[in-house]
């Protein structure tokens, strides 16, 4: 009955996933009630609740592997105070759920001493949702399965996990190519990998170029950001199709032709994240989308991009519209505004936002209890994960996409828990790995 109960549940995700994949998005399948309700306002409160669920979900974690009430409410605190994500939720993107299935995994995985094959097999389809909610999240599994082989839980766990996750990962990809000919997770991945390297293709440098590839180069006269080769009308990939093949293929070329500066330009974005206010360079998509308006009755690209403004403005914008808000018109009707709440967020967001800074002390704490080697092995390899789940969820946008504040956001959830965990390890017994060791005992005479 057990074995049943577990082929059901996972072809019961499978299929929720398959279902997904026709979506064209994980996320759209939690959002398809609430358009067919036609209620923008229960989207944005379930979102809002999720939020919360997650602040809660990470306290309790906390607490439940040793951290002092007091610190375990200071590593929560951004996930529920951090305005930038408030205004995630309060859109119709797909972060807030993105986020929730991570720390769900993540719960699934450490909140006992060792996880059970059951709570395996949970972290596991959370984590394969995860990344068919974003495409981006589908590396975190790897540094999970890297986490369980060095915790030693033992192969049924461990195959729990991957179970579930290739499942769904499989799901999805096999609906995506009986949709789009091949497996695959998006149709827009070259356009994005192109739009980061373009800004430093050198067609001069490729002599192996094949002549197919040369429409594609870029020319150095233009001056174009990262966004406009990606989006605009004077990029050498507007109008192509948005699987043209071709448009991957150079952008692979011009990273074997400099790696160096390919390397240089994502770790530039990594540490962006890490710096003080957010500074918009040139190539950086602007933060402006992801603040709260002060009056939300006046909208213009890039201007915020929640449910709650004047839809018929962005029907009438000449920019071309990529967000999930373009139909949001038809979603919410006529939205009401408040005025007043508008601005009191708009200022509250100015101040409450977790600090960059701050986020990179809470990571270099992770590496000094790692290097100190100090206190329970247990505890430090907890923080080594949510710090490496980080540091890979932040790399990979800015190795295949632009930079953008919504990218990062996932520090300001992680990585206070992280340095908690971390900072607990530095005040637990030195003798606290003996615990973690397996008790050996003597061979009888």
């Amino acid at each position: 009955m057990r074995v049943l109960f577990w082929f059901l549940l996972l072809a019961c995700a499978a299929v929720a996933v398959a279902l997904a994949a026709r979506l064209m998005s994980g996320y759209a399948l939690f959002v398809a009630p609430f358009w067919h309700a036609g209620s923008a306002l229960a989207l944005i409160a379930a979102q809002h609740l999720i939020g919360l669920g997650i602040a809660a979900g990470l306290y309790a974690l906390l607490v439940r592997r040793g951290v002092k009430p007091w610190l375990a409410a200071l590593g929560a605190a951004p996930a529920a105070l951090d305005a930038y994500l408030v205004v995630v939720e309060h859109a119709v993107m797909a972060e807030t759920v993105y986020h929730a299935a991570l720390v769900g995994a993540l719960a699934m995985l450490l909140w006992n001493e060792r996880p059970s094959v059951a709570a395996a097999l949970a972290a596991g389809l959370l984590l394969g949702y995860a990344g068919v909610t974003r495409s981006v999240g589908v590396p975190l599994a790897g540094v999970v399965l890297v986490y369980l082989l060095i915790r030693r839980v033992g192969w049924r766990p461990l195959l729990a996990f991957s179970l579930g996750g290739i499942v769904l990962a499989v799901a999805y990809a096999g609906t995506f190519a009986a949709q789009h000919g091949e497996f695959g997770f998006t149709e827009s991945g070259g356009r994005f990998l192109y739009a980061r390297v373009a800004p430093f293709a050198d067609c001069a440098r490729l002599g192996n170029l094949p002549a197919e590839l040369r429409p594609l180069c870029p020319d150095p006269r233009a001056g174009l950001t990262t966004n406009q080769y990606l989006w605009g009308k004077r990029s050498p990939i507007a109008g192509l199709p948005r699987r043209d093949p071709r448009i991957g293929e150079f952008a692979r070329h011009v990273i074997r032709d400099r790696p160096l500066e390919y390397a240089r330009v994502v770790a530039g974005g990594v540490l962006h994240y890490f710096e003080p206010g957010h500074r918009i360079g040139a190539n950086d998509y602007p933060v402006g989308p992801w603040q709260f308006p002060t009056d939300p009755r006046v909208w213009a690209y890039p201007g915020y991009r929640g449910p709650i403004r004047a839809g018929k403005q962005d029907r009438a914008s000449d920019h071309p519209i990529t967000e999930p808000n373009h139909f949001v018109a038809n979603f919410a009707g006529t939205p009401r505004f408040d005025l007043a709440a508008a601005r009191f967020m708009h200022d509250y967001q100015r101040v409450g936002y977790t600090w960059g800074p701050l986020l990179a002390v809470c990571l270099l704490l992770v590496v000094a209890a790692l290097i100190a080697r100090r206190g329970a092995l247990r505890l430090r390899l907890d923080a080594a994960l949510l710090a490496a789940m980080t540091l890979v969820a932040m790399t990979v946008p800015q190795a295949l996409s632009v930079f953008s504040y919504r990218y990062g956001l996932i520090a300001a959830l992680l990585l206070p828990a992280a340095a908690a965990l971390a900072v607990t390890a530095f005040r637990s017994p030195r003798s606290a790995d003996a615990a973690e060791r397996p008790v050996r005992t003597a061979p009888s005479m």
